[in-house]
């Protein structure tokens, strides 16, 4: 039960120490969720179930007093539920939290790609952060576009085909492609996001337009989803190359905010000449607004990506600059649902 009177007011001198501890206790939270990985916490109390406190830290060899204090920060991270604890005694109870078991499954087994976040920021951990913002190199395959044929399958299914749910909902919930013909997806990954939107619009014909070998990837993960005479794939450089021609939709599905307003403006130029007369353009991205969170997460990582540019997770006051800019005019925005983090614009040629 929440108690509102014990909430600090806003703008008290309270409230500005609790938002800086909330940056401290970020810290803390990251720290914990790699050791809570490290010793196979998930998997252990996935099969076991809710143990004793003094069974867990006997089974991963941890000192019972600092191990007692680890599992209860745990819990109130939100990565573990406390029970029988009153007394914070041996026989305490920790189980694995419901966020917990939507993260990694109820087996704690699962959840490759949050598991594969927190690979990322131990990957750069060791490395100074001072040192790399005054220049030091980077390690290698840290950059973009991906140098190896692994690193873009990696990229491909475990980064954009397993987490497409959401944006595949919001796009779908948005009806913004609903009565496309003939629509371009930009940066269209391995074609998963095209062969969703066949699948629910049986009239539409998706042309996936991407990188060499993501391209090879699309081509046979259309092949095995049999839609290959409604699904086709068109390889280029978006830096390099013109987009091709007679689309009356174009879409940008989570490509946008991996690049700073300038080369979006320049995206948006491409799509302009590109786009059959009274075509729409399409917009499915995360923006800044209300996910604050998130861009401080992602945002981090991109220091250590010299080939991303900068401001890459955008407010909608840019999209609406940059798409007037292009000469484009918004004609719908369709703000984030609960269930995801994306917003769609939807936009068409000012006349």
């Amino acid at each position: 039960m929440k108690h509102p009177e014990l909430l600090a007011p806003a703008g008290s001198l309270r409230a500005m120490d609790s938002n800086y501890y909330s940056i401290l206790g970020g810290g803390a939270r990251l720290r914990l969720l790699e050791v809570f990985f490290e010793l196979q916490i998930p998997e252990l109390l996935g099969h076991h179930g809710p143990m004793p406190a003094q069974q867990i830290c006997v089974l991963l060899g941890l000192n019972l007093h600092r191990g007692w204090k680890f599992l209860h920060l745990l819990a109130l991270s939100g990565l573990l539920e406390e029970s029988n604890g009153v007394y914070s005694g041996d026989e305490t109870l920790f189980g694995l939290s419901a966020d917990a078991k939507y993260f990694f499954g109820p087996t704690g087994t699962e959840g490759f790609f949050y598991r594969d976040l927190v690979g990322f920021w131990k990957k750069v951990a060791n490395l100074s952060l001072i040192d790399v913002l005054r220049g030091a190199p980077l390690p290698e395959g840290i950059n973009w576009p991906y140098a190896t044929r692994e690193s873009v399958e990696h990229f491909e299914y475990y980064w954009m085909r397993l987490t497409a749910a959401g944006s595949i909902d919001t796009l779908l919930m948005s009806q913004a492609v609903a009565k496309a013909d003939k629509l371009l997806d930009i940066g269209g990954g391995d074609g998963t996001v095209g062969c969703a939107l066949c699948s629910a619009y049986p009239h539409m014909q998706v042309t996936v337009f991407n990188l060499p070998v993501s391209a090879e990837l699309a081509h046979t993960h259309i092949a095995e989803r049999q839609m290959t005479d409604r699904v086709h794939v068109h390889e280029g450089d978006f830096f390099k190359d013109e987009f091709p021609t007679g689309f009356d939709h174009v879409l940008f599905n989570r490509t946008l905010a991996d690049w700073q307003p300038t080369v979006c403006k320049m995206l948006f130029d491409k799509v302009k000449r590109s786009m059959a007369p009274g075509g729409k353009l399409v917009i499915n991205e995360a923006m800044l607004e209300g996910n604050t969170d998130f861009t401080l997460a992602w945002e981090f990582r991109y220091i250590f990506y010299d080939s991303y540019g900068r401001a890459l997770f955008k407010p909608l006051s840019v999209y609406k600059q940059l798409l007037e800019d292009a000469g484009f005019r918004i004609t719908k925005v369709t703000p984030m649902r609960d269930e995801a983090f994306y917003s769609v614009i939807e936009a068409e040629v000012a006349i």
